[in-house]
């Protein structure tokens, strides 16, 4: 620390002020280019900014008080603050700093945990000079951006995709085929939890319901070992099959698989054999995804069976058809998935900088060095 020239132990309160913010009408869905902020981020768009950018949005109602970063003018409405400070400092840095506070640790003792503007400004930070908090802004920034970039890149990939699989959809003769005529349809299982050497030193990514959240899978839940696999009843399901989560909370979400991997008995694997047949089965299923909801049952926990999703009829059009949109739809699904593994590297890369950098135990020049590594 003694290399810490400049560096200021301090308190929030005593750099900055939390300030309301205020209600707003009409802001879901509306039209208008200006952000507007809740406790856990946007929420909406608005014409007219309350606040100019750049700015940190800070929750003040809710079990989850997220910290939230605008470069653009914005709006707060009242369940958050935002942060005006008390003499120059640099917003992203502040957000950045922000990162590693217990917000959500700081509670007023009503019935709905709140943040108070005096719990806030009693916590501890410390404040680099201005051009060193800019510059540790500037290498996390780049990483940030580089995610925002990808995610963006994704969803044109996504959204690409769906209209190339909509206009075969519509302009195509189709026919309804159950998915057990054309297509494995496995159910997941886990193996014992009474033998630990299953799940030690792993090597197969094992899944539950809950990774099963977006159009690919990027973490597996844990890993479990290839005799794990071939003593239980958890099943391999190969790169490119379409999961389905049939039970509880998680019913009806659907997936991509981006890796080779095995799942829970809460989710059913779908997969052809034909490479063309395959690429189609995700949009296929989704499209039918309300069938398949309907035959739900369950009280306590609604859940669909292996049979139902067996029975489920998708449309399937020519082999010339499955051809053309394979050849289509094969590089921008591998596109998505190259971003979205980058995105966690740069995640983890951020993750890991960020304290370093915060606490000087890490300068920004060799923060830089690993940041490009990385591609940021």
């Amino acid at each position: 620390m003694s290399e810490l020239v400049g560096w200021e132990v301090t308190t929030w309160g005593t750099i900055s002020d939390l300030r309301y913010g205020k209600a707003l009408r009409d802001y879901r869905g509306a039209g208008g280019d200006v952000p507007v902020f809740g406790t856990n981020g946007p929420v909406g768009l608005t014409d007219s900014p309350q606040c100019s950018g750049p700015g940190v949005i800070i929750g003040r109602k809710g079990a989850y008080r997220g910290v939230h970063y605008s470069e653009l003018p914005f709006w707060v409405i009242d369940t958050a603050f935002y942060l005006a400070p008390k003499s120059r400092i640099d917003m992203r840095w502040a957000y950045y700093s922000l990162q590693l506070a217990d917000i959500n640790g700081l509670d007023s003792g009503s019935a709905i945990p709140s943040t108070t503007r005096e719990s806030f400004g009693a916590i501890a930070v410390l404040v680099p000079p201005l051009p060193e908090q800019q510059a540790i802004a500037e290498v996390l920034g780049a990483l940030d951006d580089k995610i925002a970039a990808n995610t963006a890149l994704v969803a044109t990939a996504d959204a690409l995709l769906a209209t190339e699989f909509r206009t075969r959809l519509h302009q195509t003769e189709v026919h309804d085929r159950e998915l057990t005529a054309i297509a494995n349809v496995v159910l997941g299982g886990t193996p014992p939890r009474a033998r630990p050497d299953y799940w030690t030193d792993g090597t197969i990514p094992w899944l539950n319901s809950g990774a099963v959240n977006a159009t690919r899978i990027v973490e597996p839940s844990e890993l479990i070992t290839a005799e794990a696999l071939a003593n239980s009843a958890a099943k391999l399901m190969p790169n490119g099959a379409t999961l389905l989560a049939i039970t509880g909370a998680t019913l009806g979400q659907i997936a991509r698989l981006e890796m080779t991997a095995s799942g829970n008995q809460s989710i059913v694997g779908v997969w052809s054999d034909d490479v063309n047949v395959n690429t189609w089965l995700y949009f296929a299923i989704q499209a039918r995804l309300d069938d398949l909801l309907a035959r739900a049952t369950g009280a306590a926990q609604q859940h669909v069976s292996k049979g139902d999703v067996e029975q489920l009829a998708v449309p399937v059009p020519s082999q010339a058809v499955l051809e053309e949109f394979s050849s289509v739809a094969t590089p921008l699904l591998e596109l998505a998935a190259t971003a979205e593994r980058e995105n966690r590297t740069l995640a983890a890369t951020r993750d890991a900088l960020l304290p370093q950098l915060m606490s000087g135990k890490l300068r920004v020049r060799d923060a830089e060095r690993v940041a490009s590594e990385v591609g940021a």
